[in-house]
């Protein structure tokens, strides 16, 4: 199996939807379904300088720093991805990060997330992280709710980081230090003398408390027992 990435340019910010039928399309071998622009030749470029191509000759050896496994199909309007799972933790950051650089937008199929480049994102951005995936960038609230959904015994950390010190997070189950069902949500509201925790059993009240931060809310939607952290 695979892990696949897929670059573009947008003029504005997409959905998940909307991406999701992109991909599928360029997938398809389909023309026409992004913008062909000059930037996704420079992020080819600088993709291949780090990341080597796959030897084009039978029987030629790849060199150690190509990640792929199968050779990148680019044209003037996307680049398409496919790395082995093993090189991922090292790669697809990296390779998110170019994207960005280069303006164009990087989609992660496999969690279905579309990382907007700096251009496209909101001027107090806030910054996604799971126990897995990829960190997101000023994402949206289905991305967000998303990422809470799939909480598990082995993706059991998600935060999202505001500005100055400000974060929402949660743990799920006995990696927490809770009991197993349980989700140990916490919140920072810039310093260190504001920062609290409850223990919630229903995972519909975590997502209303990321939703009500990401939403920059003076209250919380959801009635708990906040217990402050002591220093």
């Amino acid at each position: 199996m695979s892990f696949d990435l897929a670059v573009w340019f947008e003029r504005k910010r997409l959905s998940r939807a909307e991406a999701v039928q992109k991909h599928l399309r360029m997938c398809e071998g389909a023309s026409g379904v992004a913008i062909g622009h000059p930037a996704v030749a420079g992020f080819y470029q600088s993709l291949i300088e780090e990341f080597p191509e796959l030897p084009d000759q039978a029987g030629a050896v790849p060199d150690p720093a190509s990640p792929w496994s199968a050779g990148l199909d680019v044209s003037e309007e996307r680049v398409l991805m496919l790395m082995g799972w093993g090189r991922v933790a090292a790669v697809a950051p990296r390779v998110a990060e170019l994207a960005g650089e280069h303006g164009l937008v990087c989609f992660d199929p496999q969690a279905g997330v579309v990382h907007v480049p700096p251009g496209l994102r909101g001027p107090e951005a806030s910054r996604l992280q799971s126990c897995v995936g990829l960190p997101v960038e000023d994402p949206d609230p289905e991305t967000v709710e998303r990422a809470v959904r799939r909480l598990s015994a082995e993706n059991w950390f998600v935060i999202l980081e505001g500005s100055l010190d400000q974060y929402v997070q949660v743990g799920a189950g006995s990696s927490a230090g809770v009991a197993a069902g349980g989700f140990a949500v916490e919140h920072r509201d810039g310093s260190p003398d504001r920062h609290y925790r409850c223990v919630l059993r229903d995972l519909d009240q975590v997502v209303a408390v990321f939703a009500d931060f990401a939403r920059g809310a003076r209250a919380w939607s959801v009635e708990a027992e906040w217990e402050k952290l002591s220093m």
